[in-house]
């Protein structure tokens, strides 16, 4: 029975990362001096649809946009670079000193987790190897080389780059890491892999690895009673919908397990919100056989209730 663990901006939340509203009131503040992006900040729905905007206008060839989009790239580098340094100064997963309600034995579950998360949460801390009994002697990032090394303070830690290499096959004893929209770390021939803004279907298409990343998304999801935990996704991405609900037509043995503070309502919120944009109608027919609504952070803080519930969804 495959285990697969989906992660959006709300999982990270849980150590203090910033969710997307949380990131464009830090941008307010560093775009401020340029009235133009403060502007197109303040009265967009969010910040990669002021993006969007600034893309397409300097598409047109239009210089001042251009320069426009380079500081507005830069200001979002900026915002995930202080968020992990947050991060990074936290220390680690744990939210008890109770190894019954260990995070890094709860994510050393899963046969292999997929993210949309372009933050470093997972690199600065998570390492399956370190649990007993061992399942996994470590865990990989599929066609990336390196890592942080020990030994580096936060700043080096979430600062340096990793390049993209051929995915190649699995790894033995290894749990696989797939970051779906790429990582503020990594880099390819033509720079920065890093999936944030519009059109970022049309971006992934030209992208060979993140192309095979969903692709083994897709193949997973296809497996014989697979069970899919989605943990603070707001169903705001339309391909990731997409690509749920073929999955999920195509697997009537796939259930679905929800984890956000609006539990299985979140799709619900998703398709009211953004019906002709983002969520097409047919992700309610999510088949859920479970839902959390309180956060990990208190879950794993010492609610043993809760926390029975989530250990529930491996059968």
């Amino acid at each position: 029975m495959p285990n697969i663990l989906l992660t959006g901006a709300g999982f990270t939340r849980n150590w203090g990362g910033w969710l997307a509203k949380e990131l464009e009131g830090d941008l307010l503040g560093r775009v401020h001096g340029n009235e133009r992006l403060r502007m197109l900040l303040q009265n967009s729905d969010s910040f990669e649809e002021a993006l969007l905007s600034l893309q397409q206008e300097a598409k047109r060839a239009d210089g001042q946009s251009s320069a426009h989009l380079t500081q507005l790239r830069q200001a979002i580098a900026e915002s995930f670079q202080a968020m992990n340094l947050a991060l990074a100064d936290r220390g680690g997963l744990e939210f008890s000193q109770d190894r019954r309600l260990s995070v890094m034995s709860f994510l050393a579950k899963f046969d292999v987790i997929f993210t949309l998360n372009q933050d470093l949460l997972l690199e600065l801390f998570y390492d399956p190897h370190l649990e007993t009994p061992r399942r996994w002697n470590g865990r990989y990032w599929p066609g990336i080389v390196g890592r942080p090394a020990d030994g580096l303070d936060s700043i080096e830690k979430v600062s340096g780059k990793r390049r993209v290499s051929d995915v190649g096959g699995p790894q033995p004893n290894l749990q696989p890491i797939y970051k779906l929209h790429g990582s503020v770390d990594w880099q390819d021939a033509s720079g920065d892999l890093f999936v944030v803004g519009g059109g970022k279907e049309s971006y992934i298409q030209s992208k060979p690895l993140l192309v095979q990343y969903f692709r083994e998304f897709q193949t997973r999801l296809s497996e014989p009673k697979c069970r899919l935990m989605i943990a603070g996704y707001g169903f705001a991405d339309e391909h990731v919908n997409r690509l749920l609900v073929a999955a999920t037509e195509a697997n009537p043995t796939l259930g679905v397990f929800h984890v956000h503070p609006e539990g299985r309502d979140a799709v619900h919120r998703g398709a009211r919100e953004r019906v002709q944009i983002y969520a097409p109608p047919l992700l309610t027919s999510l088949r859920c056989f479970g839902e959390s609504r309180r956060p990990l952070s208190s879950t794993f803080g010492g609610d043993e209730l809760e926390h029975a519930k989530l250990l529930r969804f491996f059968g």
